[in-house]
């Protein structure tokens, strides 16, 4: 845990690539386009339009695994960790260990555009897609698990910049921990009730906040008499500060409380803290007014640093610094207390994605040991919310994309010259009624005068009568980005 500096003490007023070795044990987040890694570039050559997406990752080769400790219990790691522990900071490893069926076919064909290409009509996964209709649709090529029949749920990704654009709150407040030392500090950010109840489906009761490494933290909506649930609707009570040379860090060795931070000074102990929008469960962005230091993988494969955000819930019980549970001096003015509140022990560093349960029906969610690590990056960090929340959104960049393949796809690609422009006006549209709110008459298009002209290859095996698209990967393409958008259509429809 990072801590700064400080107050008036009595008496005084951070991908490993798709094939790379990783040589830096300062490695933040993933190693992905790093160290002359080239692979990445060579599927980017074939696939430009992939750019940015979820597939210009190092999970489109690599995949996770586990391992048994050494209390005997199964850790499963993500992509970027298990490459860590198996291949090594020191490149070590055995690379292959961490390659999924795709990397494996990749490195096979060569490594090269032509050996991207020469396994397109290949079904690495098994899954009965093809890699080349799999990485159309978004889907990767090397994980069964992931493909074109599986829709993603709604979702919204906010970066920094428009978190900082929202009303920002700030809090002074304790972070009382159960096993390491106590802080108060003073966070900036947005009250995550701000940010999701407008956008929030009748049916969200809860939402899960996960980091990059897997580690993830329960919040219902509302207030719950459990106490280590932290509601995410509402205030906290006040608190008041407490100070005790005993549990200064500075003038005690054995002391647990940081009173380091710049916002303790001038307080004094027993001084009620004044919050003037109160105390709030928040998306923090900042501690002491600077950016909360990014996330990274240590040497040891752990998640140091709290940012580029936090989940920050204040006690439910207000109360004061107790002593650490690992420490053997317990005869101090605040010993440790299992009964107390240790909320920071509930609040989960380097938020990357938000769940908004439950998830809607027919849709699915993103692998959450792999998706996080790009929106911990430090030079654009972003937060991914998903789940019961508002699809309309979502829908209408879906339709974007839908439109804008078809205006650019081949005309040799349909069975006569007018269908390509007859397809892309319908789904422009389809994009007027979603505009318009009219969401039966979006679905009545996009099944009766959409879907039925590119369903022959996904039902069949071949383009039959009805169909307008004659490339059956193309058409497959369209068929389930139009299912997915017809999916979406249904939570609102």
């Amino acid at each position: 845990m990072r801590n700064t500096k400080w107050f008036i003490r009595p008496g005084t007023l951070v991908i490993i690539g798709f094939l790379i070795a990783v040589t830096s044990v300062g490695v933040v987040r993933s190693a992905y386009h790093h160290m002359g890694e080239i692979d990445s570039g060579i599927f980017l050559t074939v696939y430009p339009e992939k750019a940015g997406t979820k597939l210009d990752n190092c999970n489109t080769c690599h995949s996770g695994g586990s391992y048994v400790n050494t209390s005997n219990k199964t850790v499963t790691l993500g992509s970027c960790q298990w490459c860590h522990y198996k291949y090594g900071y020191d490149a070590s490893g055995n690379i292959d260990e961490t390659l999924n069926a795709y990397g494996k076919a990749y490195k096979s064909a060569g490594r090269s555009t032509a050996g991207v290409i020469a396994i397109e009509k290949d079904d690495s996964d098994g899954d009965g897609y093809t890699n080349k209709a799999e990485i159309a649709a978004n889907r990767y090529p090397g994980d069964a698990n992931d493909t074109p029949a599986k829709v993603a749920a709604p979702y919204r990704v906010y970066t920094r910049q428009q978190l900082e654009k929202m009303p920002q709150h700030t809090q002074f407040m304790l972070m009382n921990t159960h096993k390491s030392d106590d802080f108060y500090a003073e966070y900036t950010g947005v009250p995550l009730e701000n940010l999701l109840r407008k956008i929030l489906l009748p049916s969200a009761t809860n939402i899960i906040a996960y980091s990059p490494d897997g580690f993830s933290q329960y919040h219902p909506l509302t207030p719950d008499p459990d106490p280590i649930f932290y509601h995410i609707f509402g205030r906290y009570p006040a608190a008041q500060f407490y100070y005790d040379v005993q549990a200064d860090k500075a003038l005690n060795k054995d002391g647990w409380c940081d009173y380091s931070a710049p916002s303790v000074a001038g307080r004094y102990h027993g001084q009620p803290i004044n919050n003037p929008q109160g105390l709030k469960t928040i998306l923090a962005i900042k501690r002491d007014g600077q950016y909360l230091t990014p996330g990274k993988l240590t040497p040891q494969n752990k998640l140091d640093g709290e940012g580029p955000f936090r989940v920050v819930p204040p006690q439910k019980i207000p109360g004061p610094p107790d002593q650490k549970s690992s420490s053997k001096v317990q005869n101090v003015i605040w010993p440790f207390n299992n009964d107390a509140d240790h909320s920071a022990g509930f609040s989960a560093r380097t938020v990357t994605i938000i769940k908004v349960a439950p998830l809607p029906a027919g849709t699915t969610e993103p692998d959450l040991l792999e998706a996080g690590w790009p929106y911990a990056d430090d030079q654009n960090p972003r937060i991914m919310i998903y789940g019961s929340i508002d699809p309309v959104p979502t829908i209408k960049e879906k339709l974007a994309v839908l439109s804008s393949t078809l205006w650019h796809s081949k005309m040799s690609s349909f069975t006569h010259w007018g269908y390509r422009s007859a397809l892309a006006t319908r789904v422009n549209l389809v994009q007027k009624w979603v505009m318009l709110g009219w969401y039966s008459k979006a679905v009545e298009d996009l099944k009766g005068h959409v879907l039925i002209r590119t369903d022959g290859c996904t039902a069949n095996g071949a383009v039959d009568s009805n169909d307008w698209v004659a490339d059956c990967e193309f058409q497959k393409q369209l068929y389930w980005s139009i299912n997915e958008v017809l999916v979406l259509l249904d939570i609102v429809n």
